[in-house]
């Protein structure tokens, strides 16, 4: 029995009086764009709250990171403020994964028990919340270890750009398929009004002015307010809401075929050999769902920053990143056997975006490609992909969510996962004297609030015995070093001396 998907509404600020809306609180902004969602969903399925309430069992929603509502008790308010009183509630935290991550619990409940009937939804405020310095300070705070990564500056920006450095240095993808890349992607979203970036193109000058390292503001997913409301039963429940008249005869719906997840240490520094959770996620829905790779005909790859779509969408696919790359450019990707297009409607760089929601971009997204989105993206395929992926990012690529879609009820059943190799854990234990080598750097241009000023470098180098350490890079005469122009990666040698307090990396000769 596959779980079914009955369609999707998303909110968006300019929804609403742009004087009315400046003056709600934060939390009535939220509770605004969270109702508003699930009362165009269920419009769209042709009933309303009292008439579907006697019928849901289940509450899945989201933490609003921005508010601060933290906790399965904010969820059960959410649930009963909306008139649905004692139902099973679900909280996620998964980060960006965590849209992927409550579609796969809804998809979960349901595969147990096929009478569930499961509202899932939620929404954030971010671009309202986040306007003072000290937001910015806090968001550092929260993805950054207090002891291995703040006292150099590292930012959340600085920190995957680490590993797009790294990605550039091992595969040779280039300064130029990144802006190639993440032109082709705003052009999509121009053209749609209910994007952030419509009818905003990109300039050169917003592409050579770097915040860290490559990534330039264009390159960096967008910060908005967002809410967004699925539903999600079986077939036989879709017709018993049908014949009881709750919802119209001519609902349609997609298949939930497969999900998966993999969580990898919180920090970037806990992360071994910078390995990622890409690939076990995705390996664990493909298995799930008894496909192969090569029968996905469309995808929404999580993009937060320009360099993770071609990184997760190789380890999705087992595809060299450079290849990955140079097909990106025409806004496709190989999943194996050929190549197939993703993110139409432009992504998180340009659609919206509210942190742990920004997901619901993805979502909305894919179903636009089935006719069961209320607002749909204006580009879409000529017909539905027979199955669609959509993926999810968390953390500085510490948790992966994969769902996947499909046309038609599959017939093939669920497989064993291959290769499910643990990832490890790196603690940093640096000493005075020993020594290693750089593995990847970047440069920090923007850090409002730090106690750091830029520009400065950070720089994640590696022991003899596979254990990494972040930290600024000096020279023996003790200037500090703020370009890596002129370093080698996977060659250039550092020692480990205390500066003002802290382990630093001095360069050697």
């Amino acid at each position: 029995m596959n779980p079914i998907l009955l369609g999707v509404a998303d909110t968006i600020e300019s929804e609403f009086d742009s004087e009315v809306y400046k003056n709600l609180s934060p939390l009535e902004k939220y509770h605004s764009i969270l109702f508003r969602s699930v009362d165009k969903l269920f419009g769209f399925l042709g009933t309303d709250r009292s008439k579907i309430a006697p019928y849901l069992t289940d509450f899945v929603s989201i933490e609003a990171q921005s508010l601060g509502r933290e906790g399965y008790g904010f969820t059960v308010k959410d649930s009963n403020d909306l008139g649905f009183g004692g139902l099973a509630c679900h909280t996620v935290d998964l980060g960006g994964a965590s849209v992927g991550g409550a579609i796969a619990e809804a998809h979960t409940i349901v595969k147990a028990n096929p009478y569930a009937v499961v509202l899932v939804a939620a929404a954030d405020v971010p671009k309202s919340v986040f306007k003072q310095v000290s937001d910015l300070k806090r968001l550092t705070a929260t993805v950054c270890h207090k002891d291995w990564e703040m006292p150099y500056g590292a930012t959340l920006i600085g920190l995957y750009s680490l590993l797009c450095e790294r990605m550039m240095f091992d595969t040779g993808v280039t300064n130029e398929d990144l802006e190639e890349i993440t032109k082709h992607f705003r052009k999509l979203a121009e053209d749609n009004p209910r994007a952030f970036q419509y009818q905003k193109p990109i300039n050169e000058k917003q592409l050579k002015k770097p915040l860290s390292g490559v990534y330039s503001t264009p390159m960096i997913a967008i910060v908005t307010d967002h809410g967004f409301a699925t539903l999600i039963t079986s077939e036989f429940m879709k017709q018993k809401l049908i014949d009881n008249k709750v919802i119209k005869k001519e609902s349609g719906h997609v298949y939930l075929v497969g999900s998966g997840q993999s969580a990898h240490a919180e920090y970037f520094i806990q992360k071994k050999d910078l390995k990622s959770p890409a690939a076990l996620a995705c390996e664990r829905a493909v298995a799930s769902s008894g496909l192969k790779r090569s029968d996905i005909e469309y995808a929404w790859i999580y993009d937060c920053f320009t360099g993770m779509i071609i990184h997760e969408a190789g380890l999705y696919f087992g595809v060299p990143p450079k290849d990955t790359a140079t097909s990106l450019r025409k806004g496709k990707i190989s999943n194996g056997t050929k190549e197939i297009p993703i993110n139409l409607g432009g992504g998180i760089l340009n659609y919206q975006a509210a942190m742990a929601l920004s997901g619901a971009t993805g979502l909305v997204d894919i179903v636009s490609q089935y006719g069961l989105a209320v607002d749909p993206i204006p580009e879409r395929l000529n017909a539905p992909p027979n199955v669609s992926l959509l993926g999810g990012n968390g953390g500085i690529d510490s948790i992966n969510t994969v769902v996947l879609f499909a046309k038609d009820k599959p017939e093939s059943l669920t497989r064993e996962p291959m290769n499910l190799n643990p990832l490890e854990v790196n603690v940093p234990r640096p000493k005075e004297g020993e020594q290693a080598t750089i593995l990847t750097a970047s440069t920090i241009y923007f850090n409002p609030g730090g106690e750091k000023k830029p520009p400065y470098l950070i720089v994640c180098s590696r022991k003899e015995n596979g254990e990494m350490v972040l930290t600024n890079l000096y020279r023996k005469d003790g200037s500090e070093i703020v370009s890596k122009e002129g370093l080698d990666l996977g060659k250039s040698k550092i020692e480990f001396q205390e500066r003002d307090g802290k382990i630093q990396g001095i360069l050697l000769d």
